[in-house]
């Protein structure tokens, strides 16, 4: 059946598909005591008149055996770590009430039969040091309080005891005999909490803690706050040197201190007096503010969310997107609700004293730790009557449950926290759940490093047929005894174990949300059941029998299905509500496929019988929700269909025979299979399968699949051929991609002569751009090389415009790196430097690579990236010093024009140094004997000063070396090449002195102070121009001089050079005269030969001063000119 039962908030589907395999009855020889609790695996420990029962629910709740108790049992608690039993016990007091006691039994499961029990107090007594049989041992928790409930943490083994308002942690620990060296459990006294309301209930995984009351509830995190502790440290090392200052001090300070506590009272209010009002004065300056906005102003709508419209009658209305983002998340609060994280102090305020030291020896201040609150509520009693609050339960979330078995490494926790465990798996969340009488609700803590950036999220609201009583929690199903019996609800797993079995990468949101309908899938009538307790494989309710007087109880043993036959159940149940009801068979269909994931994720047994594989149920689930999707009609439905496809596993023929030729999603959910990049390669049937049906439907799409699917490899040629044959028939003008796919087939079939008739119907503009669509079929990878596709090659043979246009915008954006291009082209056309063969592959590449700095040698965000470029400008040194030895010979027979494209590309890099002109073989007369031209050339007649006419015909006389060579200069010129380019060039230099332009080359490869060296050595006469290309300053002039007149002090007059080392030092000194300033003049020429060049240095001094007038007759000047425009 499916008739919905409505709560007054929210919406129960009473749908039933939950049923046991098998239920036991047993009935209990001893009754009396009240605590009952689940053991290892399939045990109930159920508490008696001073002892505990050890039963077999696996075995009908046979009694296995039993172990005595000091008194009588009110609530017992097993823990997974060290393998105790805790209980709460009490003895009547001999003036009315009675005594509280907390008792650990270690050894429990072990025969007590003619054993004595041992007894010691924790923390205070060891064991005896005498080994031997493991006897049933006793551990008393001592209590400052009278306890009122306690609580276990089964990754660490703490126990938390309430008692009044106060929560007592005491540490599990293992420890040594001092004598025996014989390893003992033990319990220290570590933290004590006290909250703002009296503790009913309390839960503990780890650091985090829950508390309720009957109308309060409260779960926080214990975190450490690390800037305390290291300012807690700080002040501890400055303790010793404050004391030693009291000390010396105390005299004078025993008058002044008769009350002692009272002063420093009035310092300490004095000064936070002192702070209140500056915080005062503060906020009063934030108010006054004009972007400031006051809350109580505004209407909070707690329940919007993205895609909801505001209410209309209300202007003032401010949306918070941290706080009502993620389309997962619930409300962000309820009245009375906190949802946080945020600080207790905000909320309900947590005080916490630490009793003893860590496990390391260290005792850590209590003021170095915090309460982060992740959840309170708090309920009025007069507007909220649902009270009070009970079942408290807190589970833990781990990465995998197979990690903390296993105990593997995890990433690392929060530095010393001493209730954190250490080597087990790592925790990632938690799940909250609480009830009132009516209403349940469940809550997802999602951990994270920083506690303040942690996430809370609402998992379920569950409304029950009948007040509550007793909640037992499954990871995927909520088992609720009511007033009337039992129910049994579907849970909404933590987000982590949703996502847990998606593929990588594959990133979507699994519904159904928790707003949602919830299921109750189980409805069975129980009467006077008084407990209900989960283990393993059962569940366990035990029922007073209270006819005739007899106060006898029976244990009912509920063996529950296991997930793949509660799934198969649910998937049978919603196929017979699947033409009646969609929405129901959808939601069984999300519960079941959610019941799956969180089996596969907590690795929850099955049963012997069955064996059925969870991961392959899993994958029938998925491709059970991608076929109903894909029969929507909306695209955000079909990508969820082929997201539920993806985790199905399913390959693209198998959805086609899976779904209807009429099927809405068809066509785009196999398109989108097709061409996912984790599509595994399709068979040639496969492919045909797929291409039979869209040649009937959809033949327009076969050309995107053929040229974006990597899975559509294998297929009939012929068949496609006729399929974009047809389409393009249909058009005038012929679609891109219609001719890009008829090409790659042709080419795919043998033909690449007739590719280039095939692209030549586009224009070339429509090429570029179609093929920048597709820019993966320009490059194949076969053993991790990467090289030019047949389709790339053919375009470079036949379209190079086009080829280049493309690859060039690849690298520009970034889809491709130069490096890369460069190897992939070389891979396919082997460049040399000599031979017929230089002529075409290696001006290819040459060609391409000009191409591509022309439009990107000044774009920084590009030439920042050496990685990527480095061997391409390797690759170009070689190719033009290649040139300079006649490799590639002149062209500009074949094309008239050649001689003037490659001048214009002479600053094609960066500008060439204007002193490169005065240097062989742009300088006539490369002799220093002739003086006349070096003087010529010292006053700065360089070839950029001739007349156009005589440039032109400069240019004629210019042989292809000489251009390639300027081009090479303007490479060097620029940041482009390596230091090891640059040591290449200098060897090549060096090796071949006769080369075209080998000085300029051997300059342009040295450092700033080895090229002053050079040129002064070799070519003097273009020491000037050579300072006012590399000195942005005048100072920067001082090595210049200095070298120059130390070299010309070192000739003689008779020697040929010295005239000209004289002229070049004048020449560079009058330049120095008119630019530089009198002190920088001073501090160029060595003050050893100030006296030398007093004349040059009056000279400067007098066109000082000459500046010095003109600026103030220029000053003078405009001042009467403003005065007369008055």
């Amino acid at each position: 059946m499916a008739d919905p039962a409505q709560h007054p908030s929210k919406m129960v589907r009473v749908i039933s598909v939950h049923h046991f395999t098998r239920q036991d009855v047993a009935g209990l020889e001893r009754s009396g005591g009240r605590g009952v609790t689940r053991g290892k695996d399939d045990i109930l420990l159920v508490g008696g008149e001073h002892t505990v029962d050890i039963r077999d629910l696996k075995a009908g709740g046979a009694l296995q055996g039993s172990f005595p108790t000091v008194d009588l049992v009110q609530q017992i608690v097993y823990c997974e770590t060290g393998n105790f039993v805790v209980t709460l016990e009490t003895k009547p007091a001999r003036h009315g009430g009675d005594h509280r006691y907390v008792r650990v039994y270690l050894h429990w499961d072990q025969s007590t039969t003619n054993q004595p029990m041992r007894a010691r107090i924790a923390g205070r007594v060891t064991p005896s040091s005498q080994s031997g049989v493991a006897n049933l041992e006793m551990v008393e928790i001592p209590l400052r309080k009278p306890a009122e409930f306690i609580a276990c943490c089964q990754s660490t083994g703490n126990i938390a005891v309430a008692c009044g308002i106060s929560v007592t942690i005491f540490r599990f620990c293992e420890k040594t005999h001092d004598l025996s060296k014989v390893k003992f459990i033990d319990f220290e006294e570590y933290m004590e909490l006290d909250m703002s309301f009296i503790v009913k209930e309390v839960a503990m995984s780890e650091d985090l803690i829950g508390c309720i009351s009957e109308s309060e509830a409260h779960i926080f995190q214990i975190t450490i706050n690390s800037q305390l502790l290291k300012a807690n440290s700080e002040e501890k090392e400055s303790k010793p040197q404050e004391k030693r200052s009291k000390s010396r001090s105390k005299s004078k300070t025993r008058s002044a201190s008769r009350s002692p506590g009272r002063s420093i009272d009035s310092m300490s209010s004095g000064g936070l007096m002192k702070e209140r009002l500056k915080k005062e004065d503060s906020l009063i300056s934030i108010r006054d503010a004009d972007d400031y906005v006051d809350l109580s102003e505004l209407t909070w709508v707690p329940t919007l969310s993205y895609g909801r419209r505001r209410p209309a009658e209300d202007s003032r209305f401010l949306l918070f997107p941290s706080l009502v983002g993620a389309a997962q998340c619930g409300p962000v609060a309820e009245p009375g609700e906190v949802i946080g994280p945020v600080s207790s102090a905000r909320c309900s305020s947590v005080r916490m004293k630490v009793l003893t030291t860590n496990s390391s020896g260290v005792k850590l201040p209590a003021n170095v730790f915090e309460a982060v609150t992740l959840i309170h509520r708090r309920a009025d009693h007069t507007s909220d009557p649902d009270i009070p609050f009970s079942n408290l339960m807190l589970m833990a979330v781990y990465e995998s449950e197979k990690g903390k078995k296993d105990g593997k490494a995890t990433p690392p926790r929060r530095p010393s926290h001493p209730l954190q465990p250490s080597g087990s798996a790592l925790k990632v969340g938690a799940s909250v759940f609480l009830t009132t009488p009516h209403v349940g609700q469940l809550y997802h803590i999602t951990l994270s490093y920083d506690a303040f950036s942690s996430s809370v999220v609402r998992g379920g609201v569950f409304s029950y047929t009948a007040p509550v009583y007793s909640v037992a929690l499954e990871p995927s199903l909520l088992h609720a005894l009511t007033l009337t019996g039992l129910e049994t609800y579907t849970l909404r797993p933590h987000p982590v174990v949703v996502v847990s079995h998606l593929p990588e990468g594959l990133n979507m949101v699994v519904p159904p949300h928790w707003e949602e309908t919830v299921c109750l899938v189980g409805l069975r009538p129980f009467l006077n059941v008084e407990t209900l307790t989960l283990t393993k494989s059962c569940l366990a309710l035990i029922a007073a029998n209270n006819e005739g007087g007899d106060k006898s109880h029976t244990v009912y043993s509920l063996h529950l299905p296991s997930a793949a036959n509660l799934y198969k159940e649910m998937v049978r149940v919603g196929r017979s509500h699947r033409s009646a009801s969609p929405s129901t068979y959808l939601h069984l269909l999300l519960e079941a496929h959610l019941i799956l994931t969180t089996a596969l994720h907590h690795e929850l047994p099955q049963a012997e019988e069955s064996d059925e594989d969870l991961c392959s149920l899993l994958q029938d689930s998925s491709a059970l929700l991608g076929d109903y999707y894909a029969q929507c009609d909306t695209e955000a439905e079909w990508k969820q269909a082929t997201q539920y496809y993806q985790v199905s596993s399913l390959t693209p023929d198998a959805v086609v025979e899976r779904l209807e030729l009429q099927c809405p999603g068809l066509v785009p959910v196999v398109s989108a299979l097709l061409l996912h990049p984790n599509t595994a390669p399709l068979t040639a049937a496969q492919a045909n399968c797929v291409l039979e049906m869209m040649e009937k439907i959809a033949p327009e799409k076969v050309s995107a699949v053929i040229l974006q699917s990597n899975c559509f490899k294998e297929y009939k040629k012929d068949k496609v051929l006729a399929i974009i044959k047809t389409e393009l028939s249909k058009t005038q003008e012929p679609r891109p991609t219609d001719v890009l796919a008829l090409a790659l087939v042709i080419l795919d079939r043998g033909s690449p002569e007739q590719v280039a008739t095939v692209v030549a119907s586009l224009r070339a503009y429509q090429l570029v751009v179609v093929l920048l669509q597709h820019s993966r079929l320009l490059l194949t990878t076969q053993d991790g090389t990467t090289t030019l596709s047949p389709l790339a090659q053919v375009l470079a043979e036949h379209k190079k415009e086009v080829f280049t246009e493309v690859f060039v915008s690849m690298i520009g954006e970034g889809t491709l790196s130069l490096n890369a291009f460069v190897d992939a082209f070389i891979a396919v056309y082997p460049i040399v430097s000599c031979g017929p063969e230089c002529n075409t592959h290696s001006l290819w590449l040459r060609d391409f690579l000009e191409k591509f700095f022309l439009e990107y040698a000044h774009n920084t965000e590009i030439t920042d990236q050496r990685d990527r470029y480095d061997r391409a400008v390797r690759v170009l040194v070689s190719l033009y010093l290649a040139s300079l030895m006649g490799a590639f010979g002149d062209k500009s027979k074949e094309d008239p024009n050649w001689s003037d494209q490659r001048v214009a590309l002479k600053e094609l890099y960066a500008p060439r140094p204007t002193f490169l002109a005065l240097l062989p073989p742009f300088s006539q007369e490369q002799s220093m004997s002739n003086k006349s031209q070096a003087i010529v050339a010292i006053e700065g007649e360089a070839p950029e000063d001739k007349t156009p006419s005589e440039v032109k015909e400069m240019r004629k006389t210019l042989s292809s070396s000489l251009l390639h060579l300027v081009v090479l200069q303007s490479l060097l010129s620029s940041d482009l090449p390596s230091s090891e380019d640059r040591s290449n060039v200098l060897k090549f230099a060096t090796a071949n002195p006769s080369v075209l332009g080998a000085q300029s080359l051997k300059i342009l490869c040295l450092d700033r102070s080895q090229q002053l060296d050079y040129i002064l050595e070799e070519f003097p006469y273009a020491l000037l121009q050579f300072g006012k290309d590399m000195y942005e300053s005048p100072l920067e002039w001082e090595e210049l001089v200095t070298k120059l007149i130390n070299h010309k002090s070192s000739l003689v007059e008779s020697d040929a050079t010295y005239h000209i080392y004289s002229d070049v030092l004048n020449a560079v000194l009058g330049e120095l005269v008119l630019t530089a300033p009198l002190d920088i003049f001073m501090r160029i020429i060595p003050s050893s030969r100030h006296e030398e060049f007093r004349g040059h240095i009056r000279q400067c001094h007098s066109a000082a001063l000459a500046v010095h007038l003109r600026n103030s007759m220029m000053t003078y000047a405009k001042n009467v000119l403003t005065q007369m425009a008055k």
